[in-house]
Order: C-alpha cells, then sequence, then structure tokens
C-alpha cells in the first residue's frame, strides 16, 4: 500500500469528476489516499454514495489556490504564481503528514498545467518541493501551436523544462497525438496517454428546463453548444449560423455559463441583443451545469453537439459525451479533436469560425440521420471504450510502477 496525495484547486466544470475518479480508481488499487480540493466533504460523500471500496483509507482536506501575484511584468507574474502554487501544496502536505502521521509516496496534480511556467526549471522546484510528483497535463499548447516569442522561449525555457525533474518519475496527457513530442522533449521520461473520461450519469428528464427546451423546439432537430459559453467555445460562430438559419427547421440550445471576461464589450452587447431579440429558433440559458446528470439530460435531447472550438488543439470529454449517447458532434478541423473525430467517425470537422461550413455539416448530418443512411459508420463503442474509467486503471498504474 502506497499513500498517493491528489491536489485540486478548482471545482468547476468537469474538474470534479475527474478529482472523484482518479479517488475512487486508487482506493480500489489499495492506497492510503489523501486528497486536497476545494470541497472535501462532498467528495467524501461522492466515495461513500458509489460504494468504493476502501472509504476508511480516504482523507479529505480543504485546500485552496493561493491568491495570485499582482507584480506587472507577466512572465515573472508567472513564475511567481506557480511558484506560490508548490510553496502552498508543500505546506498542506507537511500539516497533514503530521496530523495523520504519513508522507505521501507520490504527489498528483489531476490539472498540472497551473503548477508549470515558461522559464521557470525543476532545479528550483526541487529545492521547493521534495516529494515525488506526477500530474495530467491538459493543454501542452506549444507542442501543438506555435507560440509567440518561440525562438526565445524554447528548450530549457519551455514550460514542460519542469517536468524534466528527477522527483518527477512519469507525466500523464489526454493528447495522444504530442505524447511522443513530450518524451522526447523530457529525456525520454515516461509519457502516459490518459482516457478523456467522463461523469456517465444516466439523464434525468425532470430537469427544469428540459421540457421548456423540448416544447420551444417543436420537433425540430437540436444542436446544443454546452458548458462554459466562452468565446473559444465558438459562442459566435453558432450564434452567426442560428441566425442565417432561423427560417429552417433547426433549433439552438445554448446552456452554460457565459464567460464574460473572453469577448470584448462589443462582443458583449451584440450577444445581448442578440438575445433580447427573441430569436425563436434560439434557447438560452446562461447559468452553470454541473458535470453528471443535467448535463447528460442536455447532450441527450441534442440531434447535434456543436464544439468547433477555436484556437483550442487539446482533448475535450465532449467527445466522449457524444460517443456516451451517440449523438454526432461537430469540430474545427486540425489537432486533437479533428484527428479523433477522422479515425471514429463521430462526425464532422469544419474551419473554425466559418458559418457556411457549419451550415453545411449541420444539414449533412441530419440529412443522414433521417434517410438512415450511416456513411460516417460511427464508432462509438470504440471510442466508449477507448476513453472509459476502465482504461484509466491501466494508465494510472503505469505511473505508479514508476515509483
Amino acid at each position: 500500500m502506497k499513500t498517493i496525495a491528489l491536489i485540486e484547486d478548482n471545482w468547476g466544470g468537469h474538474r470534479p469528476t475527474y478529482l472523484k475518479i482518479f479517488t475512487k480508481t486508487l482506493l480500489e488499487f489499495g492506497h492510503q489516499v489523501i486528497v486536497f480540493c476545494p470541497e472535501p466533504k462532498e467528495l467524501s460523500e461522492w466515495i461513500i454514495q458509489n460504494s468504493c471500496l476502501h472509504p476508511e483509507r480516504l482523507y479529505s482536506f480543504k485546500f485552496q489556490k493561493p491568491e495570485p501575484s499582482s507584480f506587472p511584468v507577466l512572465q515573472i507574474r508567472l513564475i511567481l504564481n506557480a511558484v506560490n502554487c508548490w510553496r502552498n501544496v508543500k505546506k498542506s502536505i507537511q500539516y497533514v503528514s503530521l496530523k495523520i502521521g504519513n508522507s505521501p509516496d507520490l504527489v498528483f496534480f489531476p490539472w498540472l498545467d497551473s503548477y508549470l511556467a515558461p522559464y521557470l526549471t525543476h532545479h528550483l522546484i526541487d529545492t521547493i518541493f521534495p516529494y515525488q510528483w506526477s500530474g495530467l497535463y491538459f493543454h501542452p499548447r506549444h507542442l501543438r501551436l506555435r507560440q509567440k516569442f518561440w525562438s526565445i522561449c524554447r528548450g530549457p525555457l519551455r514550460e514542460h523544462a519542469m517536468l524534466k525533474s528527477a522527483h518527477c518519475p512519469a507525466i500523464a496527457v489526454l493528447d495522444e497525438g504530442i505524447s511522443e513530442k513530450l518524451q522526447s522533449k523530457i529525456g525520454g521520461k515516461s509519457v502516459i496517454t490518459f482516457p478523456d473520461f467522463t461523469d456517465t450519469s444516466p439523464p434525468d428528464f425532470n430537469f427544469p428546463i428540459i421540457q421548456q427546451i423540448k416544447e420551444q423546439a417543436q420537433g425540430k432537430k437540436i444542436i446544443g453548444l454546452l458548458g462554459s459559453q466562452s468565446k473559444r467555445k465558438g459562442l459566435l460562430t453558432l450564434l452567426e449560423v442560428a441566425q442565417q438559419m432561423a427560417q429552417e427547421e433547426y433549433f439552438f440550445v445554448f446552456a452554460g455559463r457565459l464567460a464574460e471576461q473572453t469577448f470584448t464589450v462589443q462582443e458583449l452587447t451584440n450577444i445581448q441583443n442578440f438575445v433580447n431579440s427573441g430569436q425563436s429558433n434560439c434557447f438560452f440559458y446562461f447559468e452553470s451545469i454541473p458535470d453528471g446528470t443535467a448535463f447528460n439530460t442536455l447532450v441527450n435531447i441534442c440531434d447535434i453537439l456543436f464544439a468547433a472550438y477555436e484556437k483550442f488543439p487539446h482533448s475535450s470529454n465532449m467527445l466522449t459525451k457524444a460517443a456516451i449517447s451517440e449523438k454526432p458532434i461537430i469540430v474545427s478541423k486540425k489537432f486533437c479533436m479533428a484527428e479523433r473525430i477522422e479515425k471514429f467517425k463521430l462526425g464532422l470537422s469544419i474551419n473554425e469560425g466559418d458559418v457556411d461550413q457549419c451550415i453545411e455539416a449541420i444539414e449533412d448530418l441530419c440529412y443522414q440521420e433521417e434517410m438512415n443512411n450511416r456513411n460516417l459508420q460511427p464508432h462509438f463503442e470504440d471510442y466508449r471504450s477507448l476513453h472509459s474509467t476502465a482504461q484509466l486503471k491501466s494508465a494510472f498504474q503505469k505511473i505508479l510502477d514508476k515509483l
């Protein structure tokens, strides 16, 4: 039995789901698990409710990210924020270790990105943080997109430079398309591809807005943009699509908290004007939707899922949601999501921000469904299997084997 500490400082989106499943997986392995998170009571209750093995081996503690630095220079501010995060974790672990009489054999970060920064190498962190550590690196953007100041910020100055630490035995990623490239950049250290699993709770059609959506849709095909309504999610593109298809038999659902900070003042004004116009083929619900039953119900009532994100080269578990509910999905061309769409035939890809291509994709997907002509021949079951919690067990074990 090993002692594994999990560090999570955010309780939004799918991050609670990931933390709960990681905790469950490690308990089922028979390990002692120390969890630091914003909602330790919710986590402990979930473990009990889901009949997890060895709940007595779980210790959960309240944890929050430290206040961000206000230093005026961006790069220095990023470094200070990352260093403060590492110090905060160290302090928390030391306190809890004294309390329970045990130190962790591994500290695992379900969202490692907050602890990495350009210009920060492992040498400083190794002096600050004495524990073995690993984590899931969600957004290694520089391995998919050409970044500004590339000639300056490379080699020992890149975000991944910290991953060369001798205290880090292995790293996890979601994007199988960059795992070998990352491995070569960190000296051949193991890079394990994790499944992009999701909450599989069954839908509950008593969720308050479901009947409202169905009544307003009046039998039209429903296209859904679900989750955070941010600029990078393609919200502006889908609004334009909805406007151009106002006279056709399609209904558009925009459900999730509006990320106002991602838009300009003029864009926000345009969005508000569109919402206030009362266009009959749209439904807006700008409130947070927790992952699980509520979110899955919205997925279930959609005929097509829209995930043509902008400047987003990474994995998204909307693909997993689509595969579970067997709904076709529209994504942006290039990168991880498009590569999976092509491989598993889950839907269609378009150039990001291309309204005409999006309209064509919607019509093509609906036509194929109506004509019962499955030219796509989607491999939903194969995708579900590859991105399941069952796959997580073997992936996580590969990291533990490195200890």
